[in-house]
């Protein structure tokens, strides 16, 4: 190669085309490689650039799951029955304070008044605004629960909570929203509800039996426990030791009537006028915990 063209290599491809006819045929046969080649390179250029970018895309879209997991927001369970008010307190203190925003979940119970109640709970506690989530539009109902920074269900009945939920986009989009860092909180059916193997309603909302199986699917926001909610109150030591022992890996947890866990990225902690109960197998030893009490699980929340 001439060092005419060697000259030319260095060029920007605009000027080596411009200068190709200005040549004679050998010079422009050389520099008709130089310029096959300056494309080529130009292309496997833009070829690497779109996969260092491609890369970064899912560099960023890791980085953005692996930060929502950091984020991991709280779980409140409350056993149900009249709860001192320094459970709320805190409740409201995890999800933003005066800032909070609370979406209460009426579906546990066959009309509104339970989440009336509730709505009424967590004004007088302070929250900057409380709402009743809706179903009947599906696209206001996820939007409510983006900006939501405390989603609380009240008691009632799990399993009617779930069945109504069912076919919507509702339990995935709370499960979302505890990954990205909001409180979930829940009293007696409410905190049932966050099993992933739940048990299912003793009876109808009209009083009769429920009969049928004593699991059911729940919302899963704690997936390695069975949570037993009015524990010692109702004497449900014995349903949760047969259902702890037709789920083996899963624990058993009893929350009393008055008593609330707070859960957080691993960390159990009890408040309250009584205990939570937690069995490991049916046969094991049980762990009883009064408020003030602190527990370390697993990543996956068990013992």
């Amino acid at each position: 190669m001439s060092k005419t063209t060697e000259a030319l290599e260095i060029e920007p491809l605009p000027f080596l085309l411009r200068r190709h006819n200005c040549l004679d045929e050998p010079a422009r046969t050389r520099l008709g490689r130089v310029i096959s080649m300056r494309r080529l390179s130009a292309r496997r250029v833009g070829e690497w650039a779109l996969l260092a970018l491609s890369a970064a895309w899912t560099i960023g879209a890791a980085a953005t799951t692996i930060s929502a997991a950091s984020r991991e927001g709280h779980l409140v369970l409350l056993g149900g029955g009249p709860t001192p008010a320094v459970v709320f307190t805190r409740t409201l203190n995890l999800s933003g304070g005066r800032s909070a925003i609370v979406a209460v979940l009426p579906q546990t119970y066959p009309n509104d008044s339970i989440g009336d109640a509730a709505v009424e709970l967590w004004k007088k506690t302070g929250a900057h605004e409380v709402f009743k989530l809706k179903l009947d539009d599906m696209d206001q109902a996820r939007a409510d629960l983006e900006r939501a920074t405390l989603i609380w269900m009240p008691g009632g009945f799990q399993g009617l909570l779930m069945k109504t939920l069912a076919g919507t986009p509702i339990p995935d989009v709370i499960r979302r929203r505890f990954a990205e860092g909001a409180t979930i909180g829940g009293a007696s059916a409410g905190a049932a509800a966050m099993s992933a193997t739940m048990i299912a309603d003793e009876s109808t909302p009209e009083g009769e039996s429920a009969g049928g199986t004593r699991t059911m699917e729940g919302l899963s926001l704690w997936p390695a426990a069975i949570v037993s909610p009015h524990f010692t109150e109702r004497r449900r030591s014995g349903p949760l030791v047969a259902i702890v022992r037709d789920h083996p890996g899963l624990i058993g947890v009893g929350i009393d009537e008055g008593t609330a866990i707070f859960f957080t990225k691993g960390r159990l902690e009890v408040a309250g006028r009584g205990t939570i109960t937690i069995l490991e197998t049916a046969s094991g030893p049980v762990r009883t915990l009064k408020s003030g009490a602190r527990l370390t699980l697993s990543d996956d929340g068990q013992l």
